[in-house]
């Protein structure tokens, strides 16, 4: 299926819709019982789901780390990124269409130039190869569900999570069905507890911060054997304004989604105390004027 946010590539995201624009047609299709089934990326899905539908989310997690692919050799340090430029021009030229992505990497890589790119990965790959960029920055889960480490050895560098921190629901995959009793019994063993847990708690503290996808808020949770440690981020666009927040929980095999949650509102209400809110105005206030 061809959404508006597969069919419209010449603006960006959050001029066309931002939350949902890559599923509102589907998620129309399941309630009209066009379709019974829908496979997303987590990450995609607006922590609300509309009335009539609910999720299941599949594991194990892929990697949950973004990686760079670049046409000139980098390295990442404790100092940041760095590009050894030879003979391009400056500043490198990195592609995202994540605000997410671009504010972290303004704060890794001062010089360089953060540009838009959109399409699917092979699209933003030969945008690449053609020159249009130096570099560019995808999910890692994607790159690796297409197989294509071979291909782009010596030219990827993974970011760390506690060093470019994702977007909740990162690398996790997720069923979307109607809220019917018989669908839920054929697809529930899917559920995966370790990754539900720590996409719940990434989800919550995105829902309760009130911001949506295409805004420059991250958050990873993981699950140890006994515990289940959460991190966010609420960042300015030029990467200067951040507010950085870990809390943790004791797990077991008989924790609770809820209690997931809860650890995600909880690290929200922190956040927010740090003066997450007028980062996430501020942005927003920023998108209103770009786009009247």
């Amino acid at each position: 299926m061809h959404t508006t946010g597969d069919r419209v590539l010449d603006k960006p995201l959050a001029q066309i819709g931002g939350d949902g624009v890559f599923i509102a047609e589907i998620e129309r299709a399941l309630l009209e019982r066009r379709i019974d089934l829908a496979v997303h990326s987590l990450k995609d899905l607006p922590t609300v789901q509309p009335e009539g539908l609910r999720l299941v989310v599949m594991g194990p997690r892929e990697d949950v780390r973004d990686a760079l692919v670049s046409n000139i050799p980098c390295s990442l340090t404790a100092r940041g990124l760095h590009f050894d430029g030879g003979n391009v021009s400056a500043p490198i030229r990195i592609g995202t269409c994540s605000l997410r992505r671009a504010a972290q990497l303004r704060a890794l890589c001062p010089p360089a130039e953060i540009l838009p790119i959109r399409g699917n990965v092979d699209t933003r790959l030969r945008k690449l190869d053609g020159g249009d960029f130096d570099a560019i920055i995808l999910a890692a889960a994607g790159l690796h569900r297409l197989e294509l480490q071979e291909q782009l050895a010596g030219r990827m560098t993974y970011f760390p999570a506690e060093v470019l921190l994702p977007a909740p629901g990162q690398g996790a995959l997720a069923v979307e069905m109607r809220d019917e009793s018989l669908l839920w019994e054929l697809l529930a063993p899917l559920n995966d507890a370790a990754t539900l847990a720590a996409a719940s708690a990434e989800r919550a503290f995105m829902r309760a911060l009130g911001a949506g996808c295409y805004l420059p808020v991250a958050a990873y949770g993981e699950v140890s054997e006994t515990t289940l440690t959460l991190s966010g981020l609420v960042i300015d666009l030029d990467g200067q304004r951040q507010v950085r927040v870990r809390q943790s929980l004791p797990w077991t095999p008989q924790s609770s989604v809820e209690q997931a949650e809860a650890l995600g509102g909880a690290l929200a209400e922190q956040a927010l105390a740090r003066g997450a809110d007028a980062i996430i105005q501020s942005v927003r206030t920023g998108q209103e004027r770009q786009y009247v």
